[in-house]
């Protein structure tokens, strides 16, 4: 057994104070404790395994198709990252056209510039001749951090226009590419290291998270749409003309704007399409990721993840209204905010 506070370990049975840090030390559970029913414990246990035997037939699929010669063969280098990145690319340049919604302008520039450069990086590694302009941006790309953010970021893309259709899934497909092609870099985001105290924390910062990103995803935020886009009609139009005594009308159309034409009615909206929400989600994975593999960064940064949490918080708060979305996210972003908290109060306590 192990203290929840400096992570030291305790004599057997524990006293009732840590010979280390002198916090009072937490009772083991007792073995007469309650417990789940026999059923439910066992429905719960092959829930379990069915998910993990979907889980791994899937991956297995993925890498018999990602792995298959005749997929490496035809690329440059064998490189998936160039593939991911045409993905996105393809994706990007798509969304421009008008049937098409893309993930806005700023975030297209940014990932369609990164698409770019991990392509002249990639190229440039297989050999081919570059102009000098993409030599130096294969040079910008070959940060060993480049490759796994943009990978990050497509991920957070590809979350936030999941649904059906064409464009989601590219961008699903991209996720997919480059997340295979840097699972060994992306790995350590999923461990726990740390005393069991940080590994307390990292797991209800997840919970949090998880609560608040299926709030974004499944539940209803608000409402949009409802009124007139307008758009130009053909008004018949009749013109009288006098030629002596005589009148003669002359008819003919022309195209007159109308702002009361092309009425779109109203339509749930998620999390999703509230402003920031990228960046809210961006954050929501930077406090998983530094609960769950960097707890020395909080240490040496203390006020790092309160500010992520607050940020969170914030930007639920101002978007509350009378719909489940808003308030299961608040929820979320309260767990967050409350484990982060007793994390700095302990810290500072130490």
């Amino acid at each position: 057994m192990f203290c929840a506070h400096c992570g030291q370990s305790l004599p057997t049975p524990p006293g009732r104070f840590c010979a280390h840090c002198g916090q009072a030390t937490a009772p083991e559970a007792s073995p007469d404790g309650p417990r789940l029913p026999p059923e439910v414990s066992r429905a719960a246990a092959s829930a379990a395994d069915a998910t993990r035997r979907a889980a791994e037939h899937t991956a297995q699929a993925v890498q018999n198709v990602l792995e298959d010669p005749r997929l490496r063969g035809r690329l440059p280098g064998r490189s998936l990252a160039l593939l991911g990145a045409g993905l996105v690319a393809l994706a990007i340049l798509l969304s421009l056209l008008p049937f098409f919604s893309g993930i806005g302008w700023v975030w297209s520039v940014l990932m369609l510039a990164g698409s770019v450069l991990i392509g002249a990086r990639e190229l440039r590694a297989a050999g081919r001749v570059l102009p000098p302009p993409l030599v130096r941006a294969a040079q910008v790309a070959e940060h060993p951090h480049f490759l796994p953010l943009f990978t990050l970021l497509t991920f957070v893309q590809a979350f936030m226009v999941l649904s059906l259709g064409f464009i989601p899934l590219l961008w699903l497909l991209a996720a997919l590419v480059l997340g295979y092609d840097q699972r060994h870099a992306l790995r350590p985001l999923v461990a726990s290291p740390g005393t069991p105290e940080q590994q307390r924390l990292g797991r209800w910062v997840l919970v949090g998270a998880l609560v608040c990103v299926t709030s974004m995803w499944l539940l209803t935020w608000g409402y949009s749409g409802g009124g007139f886009l307008g758009g130009f009609q053909p008004y018949h139009v009749r013109e009288m003309q006098m030629d002596g005594f005589t009148r003669n009308y002359v008819d003919h159309y022309e195209f007159r704007y109308d702002s009361m034409v092309n009425y779109m009615p109203p339509y749930a909206t998620s999390g999703r399409a509230r402003p920031f929400s990228a960046l809210v989600v961006l954050s929501l994975g930077a406090l998983v990721v530094l609960t769950r593999t960097r707890p020395s960064q909080f240490s040496r940064s203390p006020w790092l993840l309160p500010a992520l949490a607050g940020g969170i918080t914030l930007w639920a708060v101002l978007g509350l209204v009378s719909r489940p979305g808003p308030w299961l996210f608040l929820a979320g972003a309260l767990i967050i905010d409350v484990a982060v908290a007793r994390g700095f109060r302990r810290a500072a306590a130490r």
